[in-house]
């Protein structure tokens, strides 16, 4: 059975000792902000040795915490009508589902949530045109989809990949 989550692997447990630091936490910015950064550069940026670098960044990788992947911007390819929907499903049908939906290539963000909806979705698609057919042929002809509700993006104040954790050095524990 393939893996419906690709490129997930479980985040290994950081214990007490074990927690990041301000070199992993540099390492993460820096290759966020351009993931083609030499090790050395980094290096130089926080004072310790490439091999320190290059050490970190393996066990930043092994403990699933970074995945180097290349980031394709929809806008620059055409992708001009952006949604976000929401889903209801039948009960006990939301696994189900979800797994269909998955297979869509609009659909580049799904969740399973535990509120109003079912399942969130954020899906790229061409134009109007695109986004009707898409939600009107495909996704409410699902089996198991009681209704969706869909919020078309008009604008966008902030799509960031440059999450990191925010650590204030008082509340460590």
């Amino acid at each position: 059975m393939a893996d419906s989550n690709r490129g997930y692997r479980p985040r290994v447990k950081i214990g007490r000792d074990d927690q990041l630091d301000e070199i992993d936490i540099q390492i993460l910015q820096t290759l966020q902000r351009d993931g083609r950064t030499p090790f050395t550069t980094i290096a130089k940026q926080t004072n310790v040795s490439e091999s320190t670098i290059r050490t970190r960044y393996a066990n930043l990788v092994e403990q699933g915490i970074v995945n180097t992947v290349s980031i394709v911007d929809p806008f620059a390819l055409g992708f001009q009508a952006p949604a976000i929907i929401g889903v209801k499903t039948q009960p006990g049908k939301t696994d189900e589902v979800g797994r269909v939906i998955s297979k869509f290539p609009e659909v580049s963000y799904q969740v399973m949530t535990l509120g109003f909806y079912d399942l969130l979705l954020e899906v790229f698609c061409k134009d109007l045109a695109h986004l009707t057919r898409f939600i009107t042929v495909d996704l409410q002809n699902i089996p198991g989809i009681r209704s969706t509700e869909t919020l078309s993006i008009a604008k966008i104040y902030k799509l960031s990949w440059h999450w990191t954790p925010q650590y204030d050095s008082d509340t460590k524990t």
